[in-house]
């Protein structure tokens, strides 16, 4: 089980396999907390830098989505969300490199396989099938047949783990734990306090400042980056749909935007003077240590 003095709102199957397997070892379950946070980090400047999003080739998008990843108590854990976000990106790994590539078959079951063992951590992932087949038709021209290479992708994980539980009859116990406990509309829970609010105007801050430099990003970009860039704030956008579906969505549930924000905080940062790139790289710090101490913000 995870550590007695933290529990989520929600959990999917393979998030209490993980923590039945690390057991109450608090270290072990901060080792590979940290390691999933450096980890992909690691895959987020590969992408960003493979794909030419940023002009040049930094550290930057990695760092900001450790930065958004911790910046708060409510994310310090072997989080649902976090180990979500691992398989997250595997799916936003195989998406943009299926733009002008006319044998992309596996890559595009593979985005589907990606976000299904997502949502096997954290339900409402399963959202995000819909941002891959909308994704996909903004890469490349629309097909039916590539849609449905998604969707077969998606099902294919639930189908095999289906019937493994129907096997030894416990299919219910596998609906009601996956899917029907973690599936509900406008299913909010959380303290309303002073801290809870603080939080939820910073995170809002910073998407509302993420869709306000829209314009930025896109600025002297090829239509082949600016695609890669639509790709990020659709992620973005279904992202926020989550919460409409997700029971009992806590503030925890905003380290859920980590991946596209934190590359856009990378593209912000690489595009400021130095001056205003070092007050920006210490306002966010001072703004993310003040957030980890209710004691300051009361």
């Amino acid at each position: 089980m995870v550590p007695s003095e933290w529990l989520p709102e929600a959990t999917g199957i393979f998030t209490n396999d993980v923590w039945g397997w690390l057991s109450e070892n608090n270290w072990l379950n901060r080792g590979v907390a940290i390691f999933l946070l450096l980890f992909n980090a690691t895959i987020l400047n590969y992408i960003v830098s493979e794909h030419r999003i940023e002009y040049e080739t930094t550290l930057f998008p990695g760092l900001f989505y450790i930065l958004v990843s911790s910046a708060i108590p409510d994310f310090l854990h072997l989080s649902p969300i976090l180990m979500a976000n691992t398989f997250l990106i595997f799916a936003l790994f195989n998406l943009v490199k299926t733009y002008k590539n006319n044998n992309c078959a596996s890559l595009i079951f593979d985005i589907g396989f990606w976000v299904a063992v997502a949502s096997l951590f954290y339900f409402s992932f399963a959202f995000f099938t819909l941002w891959g087949l909308v994704c996909l038709s903004v890469l490349r021209a629309s097909k039916l047949k590539e849609w449905l290479m998604i969707i077969s992708g998606f099902l294919l994980p639930y189908l095999l783990i289906g019937t493994y539980f129907f096997w030894f009859d416990q299919f219910g116990e596998f609906w009601t734990q996956q899917v029907s406990q973690n599936l509900s509309f406008l299913s909010f829970n959380g303290n309303s306090d002073i801290t809870t609010t603080t939080k939820l105007v910073c995170f809002s801050l910073l998407i509302l400042f993420a869709l306000g430099s829209a314009g930025m990003y896109n600025f002297k970009k090829n239509i082949q980056i600016q695609k890669k860039i639509t790709v990020l704030y659709w992620l973005l956008f279904f992202a926020g749909i989550t919460v409409l579906f997700q029971t009992n969505v806590t503030i925890a549930h905003f380290q859920i935007i980590a991946v596209p924000i934190g590359i856009f905080l990378a593209m912000s940062f690489s595009n400021m003077t130095s001056r205003w790139a070092e007050s920006f790289h210490f306002l966010l710090l001072v703004l993310i240590l003040a957030l980890q101490f209710k004691n300051i913000l009361i």
